[in-house]
C-alpha cells in the first residue's frame, strides 16, 4: 500500500462498505474495497483554555480512553461516476469494540471510475443489549488525582460526511483504514469542565442526564472525531 487516494471527514462512515449491500446500478463492479479499523490519541492534556482542535494544549491535566463500543444500525454510501449513482445500504445492527484494530471487516466491488459528489451516512441507534456510544477512561487532574470517567451517548444520532474523487481500478485493491480520533472529543473541553464535574460513586459519569455541560460539548464534535484514508 503506497499511496493514500482520499480521507473522509468521519471515521464511523467507512464500515459502510464492510457488509452485503444493494446498488442502484447493475454494473457487476471490478475494484474491490476493504475496511480496517484504528483507534488512534487515546490520551489528550486538558488546558486551562479551550483547544480548537482536539489536539494536546498546554496543561498537565489528561483523560485517556481505555474501552469503548459503538452500535451501528444502518450506513449508507452514494457517489456518481458520469452521472450513473452508485448506492450500497446495509440494514443490520452490530455492535462494534472500538479498541481494538481490527481484521479486515468485509470488502464489495464496485465499477472502475472516477467518483464524485461522494456521500456517507452513519446511523447509531439503540439495541436491547447496547447503546449507540460508550467510552470509557481516567481523568487525572493538575494535583495528580485519577477519576474514571464514562461517556455514554443514547440518542439516534445520524452522520453524514461528503467527499470528492474516489479513483476505482479493477488493478488495485485498496484497503480503507478507519482511524478513530478519540482525542476530538475533548475538542474545546477545559479542566474547569472536568474538576467541577458531578461525581457519581467516584466517577464522572456524561450523559444525558448527568453532566450535560459536557454531553454537549462531546455532542458537538462527533463530526470531527474521525476520518478514513484509502490506500492501495
Amino acid at each position: 500500500m503506497k499511496s493514500s487516494l482520499l480521507s473522509f471527514g468521519t471515521v464511523m462512515l467507512g464500515a459502510v462498505l464492510v457488509f452485503p449491500s444493494c446498488s442502484k446500478d447493475d454494473s457487476t463492479g471490478a475494484g474491490k474495497l476493504s475496511y480496517q479499523v484504528k483507534p488512534t490519541n487515546f490520551t489528550t492534556s486538558v488546558g486551562s483554555v479551550a483547544s480548537g482542535s482536539g489536539t494536546s494544549v498546554s496543561g498537565v491535566s489528561n483523560l485517556t480512553w481505555t474501552s469503548g463500543n459503538m452500535n451501528i444500525a444502518e450506513i449508507d454510501f452514494e457517489a456518481e461516476n458520469n452521472n450513473v449513482e452508485i448506492e450500497h445500504e446495509l440494514k443490520n445492527l452490530v455492535n462494534v469494540n472500538l479498541f481494538h484494530l481490527s481484521p479486515i471487516l468485509g470488502s464489495i466491488t464496485i465499477p472502475d471510475g472516477t467518483y464524485d459528489e461522494v456521500e456517507l451516512k452513519l446511523e447509531l441507534k439503540p439495541s436491547a443489549t447496547a447503546i449507540p456510544l460508550t467510552l470509557k477512561g481516567l481523568y487525572t487532574n493538575a494535583s495528580g488525582v485519577t477519576t474514571p470517567v464514562e461517556f455514554y451517548f443514547n440518542e439516534e444520532f445520524e452522520i453524514e460526511v461528503e467527499a470528492e474523487n474516489l479513483i476505482v481500478s479493477g488493478t488495485n485493491d485498496y484497503l480503507g483504514m478507519i482511524n478513530l480520533q478519540l482525542n476530538k472529543f475533548l475538542t474545546n473541553v477545559i479542566t474547569s469542565d472536568l474538576d467541577g464535574a458531578t461525581k457519581t460513586d467516584g466517577k464522572i459519569i456524561i450523559s444525558g442526564s448527568s453532566n450535560t455541560n459536557l454531553y454537549s460539548k462531546f455532542k458537538q464534535n462527533f463530526s470531527d472525531f474521525g476520518d478514513c484514508d484509502f490506500e492501495d
